[in-house]
């Protein structure tokens, strides 16, 4: 059994995404405003909705649980009797006579006809039957919290797209609220340049300063534009949905009540899969190895058998000691003991799931710490996130109005455009940083919650 997470496709696309971000974005930009919600948006409950309800992984965890769930109804099925009928047919030629003498016609022919059924039931084995019962029931607990482990897993992933999405959606609001501000300069200082009334300070080079500025957010755009597309077409496929419309979700940090280190690492403990399914698979291995090892003694059992033979070609012998297959019935019932003599077998197949449990054992030796490491590790981001959060609200604020009271000047000749570009570029770095901020805190949040194993936000899911 796998206790710790597998690189899948999905984990490639999340690092072509993010690596696309990084470069997109890589020049000093900021953050955008929250769009209004509308009642057609999807939200990142209905996400998750629907990801828990179509996700290929999260329906082939639970296959699993029911392959297991099969196995443990083998394993009792043991425990019933067991039976077994066999109906024989075919022609023969005529046989007449008793126990000393007898006659045969191959030129009449006629039908025969025989059935007979066999019963078992085991009466005790020695601890082997209860044993396999025993490591199947394990095998199903420990099927069913992987299970639980995949879902969480996927949950983290579709909250890493969704908030991507978001990040890269509010980026691209972003440059598109700065190439406003310089095409506005750029057309008021080509008006003021030629006109021969008014005094201007502008010059040649401020202008072509901030064409340039104007072109490079251009083309920072069509990449922001590609890259949420890229997170578009991931949300929709790890939900197994298609929803068209994503442009109004609103974009903000999940609302949490913030607990301490303690406090989440006594959650992890109780609700994190992981632990149970170790716990539940060691239970299982040691069951096998022991049922393993009982197949050195017999399993007793009650037997019953039932024959009849019937055939109009030839004679009924009417006495008991006479072999008469042909008319003949035969029935019984005893207790029996049947053995297993391949002891080597049995001593490697016993050996082999001792093994198998070292195997769990030792990665619970590590896994466990790995886990309260991990929940230690998204609990300090989480406490970073948090005081950047408000150092990044005061900072928006600051660069809006640096920026507010240049672009003032600017429009009435005071302020050169040296000037205007430094705040606008202020600007755009304190929303930029206000965006990633708020992107490093709800993905702080969603890393917590798949470390503890349960939501830690108001967020509500299946």
């Amino acid at each position: 059994m796998a206790f710790l997470n597998k690189t899948t496709s999905a984990s490639y696309i999340i690092a072509q995404a993010t690596a696309l971000l990084l470069l997109i974005f890589n020049f000093q930009l900021g953050a955008a405003s929250q769009p209004e919600s509308t009642a057609s948006a999807v939200s990142l409950e209905g996400l998750l909705k629907s990801t828990l309800s179509q996700n290929g992984m999260i329906q082939e965890a639970v296959q699993d649980i029911e392959i297991a769930r099969s196995q443990i109804e083998l394993a009792r099925a043991a425990l019933f009797p067991k039976a077994s009928a066999t109906i024989l047919t075919g022609p023969m030629f005529e046989q007449r006579g008793d126990t000393t003498t007898s006659t045969s016609n191959i030129r009449k022919w006629g039908p025969f006809i025989q059935g007979s059924i066999q019963v078992v039931e085991p009466l005790y084995s020695f601890g082997m039957i209860p044993g396999y019962q025993k490591a199947a029931e394990g095998q199903w607990e420990a099927k069913t919290e992987l299970a639980k482990a995949k879902r969480n897993d996927v949950i983290l992933m579709t909250k890493e797209f969704y908030y991507g999405y978001l990040m890269a959606r509010d980026l691209e609001v972003l440059i598109d609220d700065l190439s406003t501000v310089l095409e506005d300069a750029i057309k008021s200082a080509e008006e003021t340049s030629v006109s021969k009334k008014t005094k201007t300070t502008i010059k040649p080079h401020d202008l072509y300063r901030l064409k340039t500025a104007s072109s490079d957010l251009k083309q920072k755009k069509l990449m922001a534009q590609s890259g949420k597309k890229t997170a578009e077409k991931a949300l929709n496929w790890i939900s197994g949905s298609s929803y068209p419309d994503f442009e109004s979700l609103n974009s903000g940090p999940e609302v949490f009540e913030k607990k301490t280190l303690e406090q989440y690492l006594v959650l992890a403990k109780i609700n994190r899969p992981e632990f149970k399914a170790l716990s539940a698979g060691i239970r299982a291995r040691t069951a096998l190895k022991e049922a393993k090892e009982a197949q050195d003694y017999p399993v007793i059992f009650l037997g019953g058998m039932l024959s009849k033979a019937w055939s109009p070609m030839a004679d009924k012998q009417n006495s008991i000691f006479a072999n008469d297959p042909f008319n003949g019935f035969l029935g019984g019932i005893g207790i029996g003991a049947k053995f297993d003599l391949e002891f080597a077998r049995h001593s490697a197949e016993a050996h082999e799931q001792e093994a198998e449990m070292m195997k769990l054992k030792a990665t619970e030796s590590y896994a466990i710490p790995g886990i309260e490491l991990q929940v230690k590790k998204a609990f300090l981001e989480l406490d970073q996130a948090s005081q950047g959060l408000e150092i990044a609200e005061a900072r928006k604020k600051l660069g809006k109005k640096w920026f507010l009271s240049n672009a003032m000047g600017w429009s009435i000749g005071i302020t050169p455009a040296k000037d205007l570009m430094e705040s606008l570029e202020g600007n755009g770095l304190s929303r930029k940083n206000y965006i990633e901020t708020v992107y490093s805190l709800n993905m702080a949040l969603a890393r917590l919650s798949q470390a503890v194993g349960i939501e830690i936000t108001q967020l509500t899911h299946p």
